[in-house]
């Protein structure tokens, strides 16, 4: 049976507009705010909540509206878990039920896997809200001292020896060059631009891993108690926190926890004597230091056994332990990046990812309050992000991965498994579905903490997986500033870098403008500055408006400001859109100006006309009177 029309419009979101205090401490009272069309024929609203696992009903007052055109329930909610789950139930006039979770309006009831939720005594950075990250792989970055870039046949690997492209050349396969292909781009080389990243718009970096290694990617840690002298070692560390401090950047690094390199001392001395005291942080099997657990069965990179109680107190729980160190001065990091955390303390029987998790997250956080701990998940991280272990996610399965399917008409794996994956063009309300069920399975303060990336070292380029199309790279940049989270720009996107799988996704930063796209690279600053300063977009809820096949639009509202951001896929260009914002509390005669091109639009019977949207176009529509 269909929602009533009036009905599909009632809204709720756990951001401040709606709940009284979004970070409340435990067994704090707050009150719960609901929103619906003052012609939704609603008799009663009730907080279903289940305090230690037996349900109960809190009734909610209608209460009196700002606008005639809306109606607003509000009742009181009491923090008394943790983490505490809620949903409304609304009874019609009719007599009629519904269930509004965080996964949408529904007449039947559902797992509270999808319910709204309010963590207790949590924390988050207060630098988070206005951050936008800039992704860098050091050795493509820029060369800012030769002298440190690692000499042609330095050391050799197998078949392989450090050989050093000409900075303007193509990456060749790692099966080619062992991954011993060194461009020269160190810290040094980082600290000089810093005054690029702040013209466009930047605050925040985000650099793979840059500890002493063999590799060019160096997640194949060799000693994460230094910083690799071919990038300027731990001085050249110390060096770049200066300059950041110097500019206002924060600045996160990258860990392998999963496993280290197959020449770091850890494993070396365990190969060479299976009692030793580091042989525990491995997994060998049948007593012989030639077998033994790697990554996804790569020798070089031996998996770390969590199991180990001396290695998780050097990683993190020690009081000089890893995690911790390199927060302190002189380098100060302000958070870190876990590689592969969707496969760390994770071997066949054993499965220690939360318990890992937990105990990193207190041991991060006791160092620093303030820091930030995201991690790599290409899948679904969601039973990691409930407010007790790491903050964040790459959020590519909700978001990245459906927008490019949206765009492209290539699902994420297309360029890996061909026969596994849809090639055909995915609808705008599938897109739009995928991105809602993945945040109704977070708390709302956790989604505004999801690393929003486009693309990185690990996938193909935004450019590459839309064929491209500068349109399409323009729109998922709109999309990304504008969508709850944490923005990451990957180096050179903004400038038109293309890339296939690794490492071409790894090409060097162009310095010489005149290989730029202009017109792209002032996109980017356009919209990284709104991001930075509109305040819907820093710190307002979210609601999905009209999602169908061609065009998506969503809204971002405060207490100080409503944004109805609209995207057009294409192909071609659309002729004529009646937009309906009457689901927004938009009411009729309301003027919209869009904040990219400057028109103006109003609002007439719950819609708004849009007339002739080139392929590509992004809107982001504010509600100005």
């Amino acid at each position: 049976m269909p929602i009533p029309e009036r009905l599909s419009a009632v809204h709720h979101d756990s951001s401040a507009l709606y709940v009284s205090n979004p970070l409340p401490a435990l067994n704090e009272q707050i009150t719960l705010r609901l929103r619906a069309p003052a012609d939704a024929e609603i008799a009663r609203v009730y907080i279903r909540i289940a305090p230690d696992g037996e349900q109960a009903f809190t009734p909610m007052l209608k209460v009196a509206a700002s606008a005639s055109h809306l109606q607003y329930w509000e009742g009181p909610f009491k923090v008394a878990n943790p983490k505490t789950h809620y949903r409304f139930k609304i009874i019609l006039a009719s007599g009629e039920a519904y269930y509004l979770s965080a996964n949408g309006l529904n007449r039947f009831d559902h797992p509270d896997w999808f319910d709204f939720k309010i963590v207790a005594d949590l924390h988050i950075p207060d630098w988070l809200e206005g951050a936008v990250f800039y992704q860098i792989f050091p050795d493509r970055f820029f060369n800012g001292d030769p002298s440190l870039t690692p000499k042609p046949g330095e050391w050799t690997i197998g078949q392989h020896s450090v050989s050093n492209p000409a900075w303007d050349a193509l990456p060749q396969a790692w099966k080619d060059t062992g991954n011993l292909d060194f461009y020269g781009g160190d810290l040094p080389g980082i600290a000089q631009k810093l005054n690029y990243l702040q013209d466009l718009g930047v605050n925040a970096l985000y650099l793979t891993p840059i500890f002493v290694s063999t590799s060019n990617h160096r997640y194949d840690v060799t000693d994460f108690y230094h910083i690799d002298p071919h990038l300027g070692g731990d001085d050249g560390l110390a060096a770049l926190r200066a300059a950041l401090d110097a500019k206002q950047f924060r600045l996160v690094l990258d860990i392998t926890l999963n496993h280290c390199g197959f020449k770091n001392h850890w494993f070396t001395d365990a190969q060479a004597d299976l009692n030793s005291p580091t042989a525990e942080f491995f997994t060998f099997y049948e007593n012989d230091p030639q077998k033994y657990e790697a990554w996804l069965n790569v020798r070089t990179l031996p998996k770390l056994n969590y199991r180990s109680q001396k290695l998780r107190e050097a990683m993190w729980m020690g009081k000089d332990a890893i995690m911790r160190r390199w927060l302190r001065e002189p380098y100060r990091i302000d958070g870190w990046r876990l590689d592969v955390a969707n496969m760390q303390g994770k071997q066949g029987a054993v499965q220690l990812g939360h318990k890992i998790g937990r105990e990193l997250r207190r041991a991060v956080k006791g160092e620093n309050p303030n820091a930030y701990i995201y991690g790599e998940h290409f899948f679904d991280g969601t039973p990691h992000l409930q407010g007790d272990e790491i903050d964040a996610s790459m959020n590519y399965a909700g978001f990245t991965f459906p927008l490019w399917h949206w765009l492209s008409g290539q699902e994420q794996g297309f360029e890996w498994r061909p026969l596994t994956v849809d090639t055909s063009q995915l609808p705008a309300e599938d897109m739009a579905a995928a991105w809602t069920i993945y945040r109704a399975a977070i708390p709302w303060v956790v989604q505004t903490m999801q690393f929003t990336l486009l693309d990185s070292h690990d996938t193909v380029r935004v450019a590459h997986k839309v064929h491209e199309d500068r349109a399409l790279v323009k729109l998922a940049a709109l999309f990304q500033m504008c969508f709850p989270g944490v923005p990451c720009v990957y180096y050179g996107d903004e400038v038109g870098i293309s890339g296939s799988v690794d490492p071409d996704n790894r090409r060097t930063m162009p310095w010489d403008e005149s290989k730029w796209d202009a017109d792209l690279r002032a996109h980017y600053k356009q919209i990284i500055h709104l991001r930075r300063t509109q305040p819907a977009l820093l710190h307002g809820g979210f609601q999905q408006l009209y999602a169908r096949d061609s065009v998506a639009s969503f809204l971002r509202e405060s207490a100080e400001q409503r944004l109805v951001v609209v995207g057009h896929r294409g192909p071609g260009t659309l002729e004529a859109l009646s937009l309906p914002v009457w689901q927004a509390g938009i009411p009729d005669g309301a003027r919209l100006k869009d904040l990219i091109g400057g028109a103006e639009y109003t609002t007439e019977y719950g819609y708004i006309a849009l007339a002739n949207l080139p392929h590509g176009a992004g809107l982001i529509l504010e509600v100005i009177g």
